[in-house]
């Protein structure tokens, strides 16, 4: 083996450990076995859970909620006496009544009949059936 190849082994080799031994700035982890993967530095994403009565009335009394569902979207406020009321951008103003239960949300829109659905946490905001409630 010739003195450039021999300098050229050590050369790659100084490179390699010196790759090995510095500070990962890229934001790649290895795992082991054990481990699932995520950003460095990064949040958990909360789980995709149903709340309690208790929790989804203290999560939505005397608060503004924007909503937006697939037909509208707009402003809505729970009141501590179990009604509402909502700017709609396209329907406009209305009022209507609210009650929570394990895991649902009732809501009645004046002149509509009342609709229950799960009442879902996903983290950065609220999901009632096809409504996605973010706090504003």
């Amino acid at each position: 083996m010739t003195d450039i190849s021999r300098w050229g082994l050590v050369v790659a080799a100084m490179l390699v450990l010196t790759a090995c031994s510095s500070p990962d700035k890229s934001g790649i982890k290895i795992l082991n076995s054990t481990q699932t993967p995520t950003a460095a530095g990064a949040a958990q994403p909360e789980p995709i859970r149903l709340l309690s009565a208790e929790e989804i009335r203290s999560t939505l009394i005397g608060k503004s909620w924007q909503y937006t569902r697939p037909e509208s979207s707009g402003f809505i406020t729970y009141n501590a006496d179990g009604s509402l009321n909502y700017q709609d951008d396209v329907k406009g103003e209305g009022r209507g009544t609210w009650s929570a239960t394990q895991g649902e949300l009732c809501q009645s829109i004046v002149g509509q009949p009342t609709e229950c659905n799960q009442f879902k946490s996903t983290g950065d905001a609220y999901h009632v059936g096809k409504i996605r409630l973010v706090g504003s």
